[in-house]
């Protein structure tokens, strides 16, 4: 994973993504209509960087003392005037997502993610934070041999 910030916009390459929900359904640890994913962070340099810059990255203890702690950026996705930009790659075929074909992402092999979050700067009660919020992304689909095989037929 690559990390870079631009006019305080936090731009990444070549993301893993977890906690997927991009539909926005309901259930244990989600709100129905909240739309959200987590970005893994993948070692210690960049998530210094990150909390250095401000980015609420959480943190879970190993329960084994001989791995590593997961660390992870929460991000939220809002629809507005202003995006998110959404494209999913499947082979040859780039598809431009909307708020009602985004929850696709919840099911698909991911073959890697690029994406730009901006922040949002919040405070509440004498308490303060930052908040991820997906400006756009770049999916690109593990499409397996049969799916290969139809998109190359044109059937697909």
């Amino acid at each position: 994973m690559k990390v870079r910030f631009t006019r305080g916009i936090l731009e990444i390459e070549d993301a893993r993504i977890v906690y997927r929900n991009f539909e926005g359904l309901a259930s244990k640890f989600n709100r129905e209509g909240d739309r959200n994913f987590a970005v893994i962070v993948p070692n210690e340099d960049i998530c210094n960087e990150l909390q250095e810059n401000g980015w609420n990255v959480k943190i879970r203890q190993p329960r084994d003392e001989d791995d590593s702690p997961f660390m992870f950026l929460p991000v939220k996705i809002k629809f507005n005037s202003r995006g998110p930009s959404a494209y999913v790659k499947s082979g040859e075929n780039v598809t431009k997502l909307t708020e009602e074909t985004i929850g696709m992402l919840d099911e698909i092999d991911i073959q890697s993610v690029d994406m730009d979050l901006r922040p949002y700067d919040w405070e509440v009660n004498g308490k303060s934070g930052r908040t991820a919020y997906l400006q756009a992304i770049n999916v690109i689909q593990n499409v397996d041999r049969f799916g290969a095989q139809y998109i190359e037929e044109g059937k697909m």
